[in-house]
């Protein structure tokens, strides 16, 4: 049974489920994806429904917007980031329900990168998963604000997590220069057109967060530092092969319309990038049992094929 390509809530569940307790997620033993997501996903709905209610009173349209950004109200995200987090604290032998408040600080910072990316002075998007952009029902300055204010909230969270002082220095390097700030800035200027350190840098603004959702699994779940920077770069590898496929996507859209650039592959590209991710965690030491095999098939949901099938790595013609 595969999941909705825009959903990880699991068949037969609606959005109106409450169970999300997630003391009753076991911390030992073989845990499949599927079952995982149903035990998790709901507290991350009812967490972003939270936040959204915490906007005052006085500021009704405000709350409004964050409640649509955020897809409490509409349909949401995939909400893979706050996943990734949770799965990751579960793979070391955590406590899942320890890395909420990081999980949720993962989304809240996804979310108040996406109002920002959809400005007149950005993307300039006008909607976001099928409902006005942030900034048609605010204006540009109220979308702005906006985001600052998720990105406060994200701030509150970390800094009440496990190691709140660690997770919240990291996750400044995450939304600043050289992380999403800087590769946005990076894609503004040259439009991806780099090499070398420019390149690396442009890459952040996908990665940073991805790696960064799992460096905050893991870090509230007690890892080593040798395990953490393991699944560090585990996470960059999702990120970038999770841009790939997208980027495959949208190449797919540029072809059926004459546009397509030659000599490009990123399908492929990011086939080799996600083996190498698995690879990763299959050689790491420090995950608890069924650890490996839960991150790998959060993975494969995460690098999914728009409206198809997850990507298994040496499907559809291997090789690099």
């Amino acid at each position: 049974m595969s999941l909705p390509a825009r959903s990880f809530r699991p068949a037969g569940q609606h959005a109106g489920h409450r169970s999300g307790d997630l003391s009753r997620v076991v911390s030992s033993g073989r845990v499949t994806f599927h079952g995982f997501a149903a035990e998790v996903r709901p507290a991350i709905d009812q967490a972003l429904a939270a936040a959204a209610a915490d906007v005052p009173g006085p500021l009704g349209p405000v709350r409004d917007a964050v409640a649509a950004a955020l897809g409490v109200r509409q349909r949401a995200g995939r909400r893979w980031r706050p996943l990734l987090t949770l799965a990751t604290a579960r793979a070391v032998g955590g406590a899942p329900e320890a890395a909420l408040d990081a999980a949720i600080a993962v989304e809240l910072t996804h979310t108040a990168s996406l109002v920002l990316d959809d400005l007149p002075c950005m993307d300039d998007s006008a909607e976001r998963r099928g409902v006005p952009a942030t900034h048609r029902l605010l204006g540009s300055s109220g979308a702005i604000l906006v985001a600052i204010g998720l990105l406060a909230q994200a701030a509150e969270r970390l800094g009440r997590s496990p190691d709140g002082a660690a997770l919240s220095a990291g996750w400044g390097g995450v939304f600043g220069f050289d992380g999403m700030s800087g590769g946005q800035a990076v894609d503004i200027a040259m439009g991806g057109d780099c090499r070398g350190a420019t390149r690396r840098l442009y890459r952040r603004k996908t990665t940073a967060l991805a790696a960064f959702a799992v460096e905050a699994g893991a870090r509230v779940a007690g890892a080593s530092d040798v395990t953490r920077r393991g699944l560090v770069g585990f996470g960059r590898d999702i990120g970038w092969a999770y841009q790939l496929v997208d980027d495959a996507h949208d190449l797919d859209e540029d072809r059926a319309n004459g546009r397509a650039p030659g000599g490009r592959n990123p399908l492929r590209q990011g086939q080799r990038i996600l083996r190498r991710g698995l690879q990763r965690i299959d050689a790491l030491e420090g995950l608890a049992d069924g650890g490996p095999e839960l991150l790998g098939d959060v993975a494969r949901e995460i690098v999914r094929v728009p409206g198809g099938s997850p990507l298994r790595p040496g499907a559809g013609g291997g090789g690099c």
